[in-house]
């Protein structure tokens, strides 16, 4: 089972482009499962899925750490022993759902109340039901987590051992400044392969300026062109793989699918 992350900055597109990539590799052939670590929690209705349907992780925290652990659970869920007796395929029954194209989604959600401390050990409990996944299932080729915004999770070690890191920017002093920081700390985390994804170009130039501001490494780099189309599928609750199916959005998102693809392939 192949292993995706999406990074990068609130609002620089994560979310369209983690969903309009899954839609993708779906109609290629591949099973994809989408996970949602984003506390703002949009990725399911962005792929057409109401959040009414969605039962999140963090829904039931207490009942899914006494599945996936053997032992006691802290808010780190560091130092613990998997559980060799859960039910995968019944735990997945419960938690995602289907959107469009077949592909699944689970969504990891947020605190429910005032002081109700961080969100470590929600991802704790992501972190080890993609081991469970990668271990005991065969359900997937693909997982996508499309991370909350900022660098938080990577420093929680979330990515360990994955295959990509797809690191989403736009060409402002913020952004890119976040995009540094991710690359960074995936570098530490040894993911195999980091693309920087630049959206939202509208001239070109931009490519050079991210390149040369974040001083790049061997790390590819894409563009995905500007479509004011975006905007207004999101505002529909859609997509535009839906609304513009011609959009140069897709044919940018495409090269980036195709180059993931020809990695799987070299390994």
């Amino acid at each position: 089972m192949r292993k995706i992350i999406a990074t990068g900055k609130g609002g620089a597109g994560k979310t369209t482009v983690v969903a309009t990539l899954s839609r993708l590799l779906a109609r290629e052939g591949f099973r994809v499962m989408v996970i949602d670590t984003d506390p703002s929690m949009n990725l399911a209705m962005s792929l057409g899925v109401p959040f009414s349907t969605v039962r999140t992780l963090a829904e039931d925290k207490k009942e899914i750490r006494e599945q996936l652990y053997e032992d006691d659970f802290d808010e780190e869920g560091e130092g613990h022993t998997h559980s060799s007796n859960i039910n995968i395929d019944a735990f997945l029954e419960k938690y995602q759902v289907t959107a469009k194209d077949d592909v699944k989604v689970v969504v990891m959600g947020t605190i429910s109340e005032g002081g109700g401390g961080c969100i470590c050990s929600y991802i704790s409990i992501v972190k080890r039901l993609i081991d469970y996944l990668a271990l005991w299932s065969d359900q997937y080729d693909i997982v996508i987590v499309d991370s909350q915004a900022g660098s938080e999770i990577l420093g929680r070690g979330l990515a360990v051992n994955y295959d990509h890191n797809l690191v989403i920017t736009e060409s402002f002093p913020k952004s890119m400044e976040v995009a540094r920081h991710v690359l960074k700390l995936a570098r530490d985390l040894k993911i195999r392969r980091q693309l920087v994804v630049v959206n939202k170009v509208r001239q070109g130039k931009e490519l050079d300026l991210v390149a040369d501001e974040l001083s790049l490494n061997g790390e590819s780099i894409y563009p995905v062109r500007y479509d004011e189309k975006v905007i207004e599928a999101d505002r529909m609750g859609s997509l535009i793989l839906d609304m513009a199916p011609d959009s140069l959005v897709l044919e940018d998102i495409g090269d980036i699918m195709r180059t993931i693809l020809t990695d799987y392939e070299k390994t």
